[in-house]
């Protein structure tokens, strides 16, 4: 510990700024220090009794890539928590930086952490760079909203200048200025702070109670024997102004729907046909499309028919552009007109925008078209606007998908393999894709080939830690017969390369442990960027095998340190029983069945389209497949 942050951890003077000449370059880093030491010492406080606030796990991100990025000014102001009781999410995340240059506005404590959290999405690492505009809601309630224009991202008008820098769990965004104007103790809110819930904002200005003074506040932060003996105090009864997971207390409830999006959802309701697709995709969009909506607001609703869908649904297996969360609930938003039109009074010509604030054009001639897409039949009245059907969808082009799948890898279906083992599709596909790789892992595929391995990996949701040809030569392996590793101790060996859960590099840190099909622990190491397994450092990270599992190259055999197993060896494996999943990850969406629910009473019969199926062995596999 340094002696800046034994101060914290005393509860006094906090580190200075990451950027002036006392500050270290371990000082970059001090919000992932900070926390882990104010949770240590609130762990231990068993009178306390205060609510919790609920933030990412920032302590793998390196100090010095916040210097380099130029927002380590940013993570400074994070000391703000240094006084509360936290509670540190293993979820994955994404943080929108602004750099150094920006000033961060004036405010009191309470207004400065719930700015900090308007900068913070948690449970998703999203990708600003996919070319539409996305909307999204941070860990402070708020919305934010990211625009192209022409090739310029912004998010809430603030420039986006670096929209993906991969770090341990999540995601930075770096902008050239703050995203939101922190609301006054009073709870008001500047006019460029973007509507969150109601209800988060009135919590958190309705239950702040009179500020505790330097020596309470102190009291809370100071080593684990005081603050086990501390009496309940005045900041003990100062809740956070937003609901934590230690507090359990419940989430704000949703903004009712406005009048027309009631309608709408009615309206289509009725539709035994045509409209299920956009149905199924509004309804998760529910929620921030209604934030957008005034009661007395008049709308017009562009609905793709299902066949507009239909173009981008994959035949069999591929890439549905529609499982990317973000993207198509962007895609819907953009469907609401801020306006109410009727299609006999539109004019050529006449232009319209969306609740985003993306153009539509109309033209009459030959037929009343919107971008070029023909309108299909008439009005559908109701209270507050009006629906028109399209037959494709807005804003989605072939550029756009191209560049989204590309980002999205781990979200395609692949196809049903019968060959080389119809029972393990993972592996299947896995064994494919090396030997389509060819130079570099001709030795795991001929060992692969020949090893009794599908009983042990049958199914889908593994990672697969691959050596690459250079690994087994060094081992003297590159001239062993192709059975070598087939049964027994040389099937171990290879079992030890693979987990039984799809793991993400975000899942490997520093420090964390799995246990291989071999029953053999790995542990994982992160050393500036570098990440190794055991002692073996993974060369390529993150190669999808479709939403089935992932692999990563390394530069080392695992485990062939405890010895390899003689030429010509026989005998039985070791491993455990086998392994049986069918798991997929749980923020890969399936592609909606809608298109195909219709009964014979023309009802729709799908309680939860996301189902993941519960079976296993070969037919599990093959349903895994087809199922979207």
């Amino acid at each position: 510990m340094t002696a800046c942050t034994a101060r914290v951890a005393r509860g006094s003077t906090p580190c200075p700024s990451a950027r002036t000449p006392a500050a270290p370059t371990a000082a970059l880093a001090v919000v992932g220090v900070v926390l882990q030491l104010v949770l240590l010492a609130a762990s231990s406080a068993a009178t306390v009794a205060s609510p919790t606030w609920l933030l990412p796990d920032t302590s793998g991100i390196d100090g010095q890539l916040t210097e380099t990025l130029n927002v380590d000014r940013f993570f400074g102001l994070w000391l703000v928590f240094n006084d509360e009781t936290l509670s540190l999410s293993d979820k994955p995340f994404t943080i929108l930086a602004p750099i150094n240059s920006a000033l961060p506005p004036l405010a009191e404590p309470g207004a400065m952490r719930r700015l900090l959290l308007d900068h913070v999405v948690l449970g998703k690492q999203l990708d600003l760079d996919i070319g539409a505009d996305l909307r999204f809601a941070t860990l402070g309630g708020h919305t934010v909203k990211v625009q192209n224009h022409n090739g310029t991202l912004t998010a809430n008008g603030a420039r986006v200048l670096r929209a993906r820098v991969e770090v341990p769990r999540g995601i930075l965004v770096t902008l050239d200025n703050y995203l939101f104007t922190p609301p006054s103790e009073e709870g008001s809110t500047s006019s460029s702070t973007t509507p969150g819930p109601p209800s988060l904002e009135a919590a958190a200005t309705a239950t702040t109670a009179p500020k505790a003074n330097a020596s309470t506040v102190a009291a809370t932060t100071t080593t684990t024997t005081a603050a086990a003996s501390t009496t309940t105090s005045e900041a003990d009864t100062v809740p956070p102004a937003l609901p934590t997971a230690a507090a359990h207390v419940a989430p704000p409830e949703p903004k009712p729907l406005s009048g027309f999006l009631r309608d709408v959802t009615e309206v289509l309701s009725f539709l035994k046909s045509g409209t299920r697709v956009f149905q199924h995709l509004l309804s998760r969009a529910q929620v921030n499309v209604s934030r957008m909506l005034t009661d007395d607001g008049q709308y017009t609703l562009l609905v793709p028919t299902d066949l507009a869908f239909q173009r981008w649904h994959p035949i069999d297996w591929g890439f549905y552009p529609f499982s990317v969360a973000e993207f198509s609930e962007s895609v819907v938003v953009n469907h609401f007109l801020k306006t109410d039109l009727r299609a006999d009074d539109l004019k050529d010509g006449q232009v319209a925008l969306s609740l985003e604030g993306r153009e539509v054009v109309f033209a009459r001639k030959p037929n009343l078209t919107v971008n070029g897409v023909q309108v299909v039949g008439g009005d559908t009245p109701v209270a507050h606007g009006n629906i028109l059907l399209i037959n494709e969808v807005l804003f989605v082009t072939e550029e756009v998908v191209a560049r989204l799948h590309e980002n999205n890898r781990d979200k395609e279906t692949p196809p049903l393999l019968a060959f080389p083992w119809i029972g393990a599709q993972f592996l299947s596909h896995a064994f494919l894709a090396l030997e389509e790789a060819g130079k570099g892992f001709e030795h795991a595929t001929r060992f692969l080939n020949m090893a009794d391995l599908a009983p042990h990996v049958p199914g889908t949701g593994y990672t697969f830690f691959v050596p690459t040809d250079e690994a087994f030569e060094r081992l003297g392996l590159g001239s062993a017969d192709d059975s070598y590793l087939a049964t027994g101790p040389g099937l171990d060996l290879l079992l030890n390369h693979f987990v039984a859960k799809r793991l993400y590099a975000r899942d490997l840190q520093n420090g964390s442990t799995f246990t291989t099909l071999g029953n053999k622990t790995i542990t994982i190491s992160r050393n500036h960027g570098s990440i190794s397994i055991n002692n073996a450092r993974v060369v390529k990270s993150e190669v999808f095998v479709y939403n089935l599992g992932t692999m990563f190259y390394i530069d080392h055999v695992l485990f062939s340190e405890d010895g390899l197993p003689p030429r010509g060896h026989q005998g039985s494996s070791s491993a455990g029983p086998f392994h049986v999943t069918t798991e997929i990850p749980e923020e890969v969406e399936t592609i909606p069945v809608e298109l195909n629910l219709e009964t014979g009473d023309g009802k729709i019969q799908d309680d939860d389209p996301d189902r993941e199926p519960t079976t296993s062995g070969p037919e599990a596999a093959a349903k895994t497949i087809e199922d979207p």
